[in-house]
């Protein structure tokens, strides 16, 4: 097997650790894909991968030839891109991960515009809250939601900002009492973003300070799950616009203290710091910013 391609098996047998998922992604045999990483082993003389009945995963070695390959693949793409111009179609793999409320809201239908007019770009999209090392886990292009970024070992974009709404139900409000201020969240259940940056500190500038502490009710690393709780008129909790829009919109969330003043939720594009960024993703950086800055947010309601 020519050495680019098993390049590309070994790098996805290393994220995937299935000799099965990384062959049949490239469109090929177990077997083959097997005796491809066997035969580059023994032109190394080095083991590259632990092979065992349930798994398979990188030897140390392996683990470093991994990122050399990945340079060299870069390298290679690089030099095509730069070769095309600057004007060429984008083609190719592009391998996103996006945030899960997010991805199902507003920028699912972005990407999915982003999919209509550029045929040729295979997306490859993750939806998770999870942290995410793009370079170790191979992909092009991340899309976080933050209040605080924090990452600068990154290439960041800013590609669009959303509200973020303190919400209650009606019901919840009428049972419970409805808060004055935000000092008055002390007496009420509140429910808490998991992966959010300040912890159980809500983005409220208030009585000089920029968060307000709580003590929550219950964790949840989705905001749609913690949507859930509240709909159910179980507590308070912090959801940003794309989460909450078309309830706050129908009356079925109330939003608490609006003319508090707090921080908006901005999403950024993050790639790893390159020379030359390839196509694709500037491309879809390009389309992601244009599309958000024309407005096409999905209606409430």
């Amino acid at each position: 097997m020519e050495r680019l391609a098993t390049f590309r098996l070994l790098i996805r047998l290393a994220e995937l650790e299935s000799f099965s998922a990384a062959a049949a992604e490239l469109d090929m045999s177990a077997s083959a894909a097997s005796k491809a990483i066997a035969e580059l082993e023994a032109t190394l003389g080095a083991r590259l991968v632990h092979r065992t009945t349930r798994r398979v995963s990188m030897t140390e070695v392996g683990a470093a030839y991994v990122e050399r390959a990945r340079s060299v693949l870069l390298a290679v793409e690089e030099a095509d891109t730069e070769a095309a111009g600057a004007a060429g179609a984008a083609a190719g793999r592009l391998r996103l991960n996006a945030p899960m409320a997010l991805g199902l809201a507003d920028l699912g239908a972005a990407l999915t515009d982003f999919a209509a007019a550029h045929p040729q770009v295979e997306l490859d999209l993750e939806l998770g809250d999870r942290h995410v090392d793009l370079l170790a886990e191979g992909f092009d292009l991340g899309l976080r939601a933050t209040t605080d970024p924090k990452d600068s070992s990154y290439t960041a974009q800013r590609i669009a900002a959303f509200d973020l709404h303190v919400c209650a139900t009606p019901a919840y409000l009428a049972r419970q009492g409805h808060p004055g201020s935000p000092d008055g969240l002390a007496g009420h259940a509140c429910f808490a973003y998991a992966y959010a940056t300040a912890g159980a500190r809500w983005p409220l500038r208030w009585a000089g300070d920029t968060h307000v502490s709580v003590a929550p009710r219950m964790r949840a690393n989705s905001t749609l799950f913690l949507k859930r709780l509240v709909m159910a008129d179980l507590g308070i909790a912090v959801l940003p616009d794309f989460v909450a829009r078309e309830e706050i919109a129908a009356g079925t969330l109330v939003e608490l203290f609006p003319t508090v003043e707090r921080p908006p939720l901005v999403l950024y594009a993050i790639y790893p710091e390159r020379r030359l960024v390839p196509r694709k993703v500037s491309l879809c950086v390009a389309f992601l910013k244009d599309w958000f800055a024309r407005g096409q947010h999905l209606p409430a309601g």
